[in-house]
């Protein structure tokens, strides 16, 4: 399981797994503006339990709610290769695992620190080796992609579909100053 303590210079950090009983509405929501964004359709999320069920969970696969102090920040799922839904060459190489965020609001300055606080988090693992993602629909200016690369990913592809392929390794992610925030973590494994 992922676990994050406090980051003395940017305030508390909390990341815990969802909780099906007590966390639907929240993660209904966050999809509800991830794919509809300000229409007020209500998000049908029965094939998502399934999904999240049947998620594994070994190591720091799952998915989770990350906070700053006691405010939402994003839904963060991390996935093994096999329950991404990416082709399998961009997942194919060893260490590799998968991520998608949800964001609770896509301009809270706090997101940026959340997500280097994750990915130094997963990177802390000794099995992970590279992280990949993807941004669906990718506009001009998107925010999204911004706060990726800022937080170390790199773009590896773009697809036909104005979709993108984002990838973080130790290396990418160092060039950001990971070193400057190497003791404000504690991995758990």
């Amino acid at each position: 399981m992922l676990t994050i303590t406090s980051s003395p210079m940017k305030g508390p950090f909390s990341v815990r797994p969802i909780c099906k009983e007590t966390d639907r509405t929240i993660v209904r929501e966050l999809f509800r503006q991830e794919f509809y964004g300000p229409l007020q359709l209500l998000y049908p999320d029965e094939g998502l339990w399934e999904i999240y069920d049947s998620m594994e969970t070994d190591d720091a696969y799952g998915a989770y709610l990350v906070f700053y102090n006691d405010r939402l920040l994003l839904l963060l799922e991390v996935h093994p290769p096999v329950q991404m839904d990416l082709a399998a060459d961009y997942m194919s190489k060893p260490g590799t695992i998968g991520i998608y965020c949800f964001y609770a609001n896509r301009q809270d300055p706090m997101n940026l620190p959340a997500i280097r606080t994750c990915i130094d988090a997963l990177l802390g693992y000794r099995s992970i080796k590279r992280i990949v993602t993807r941004v669906n629909f990718v506009g001009p200016q998107d925010p999204r992609v911004a706060l990726l690369e800022q937080a170390g990913f790199r773009r590896l592809a773009k697809s036909p579909d104005k979709s993108a392929i984002y990838y973080c390794t130790q290396d990418t992610f160092s060039l950001l100053g990971k070193n400057q925030n190497k003791h404000l973590l504690q991995n758990t494994f």
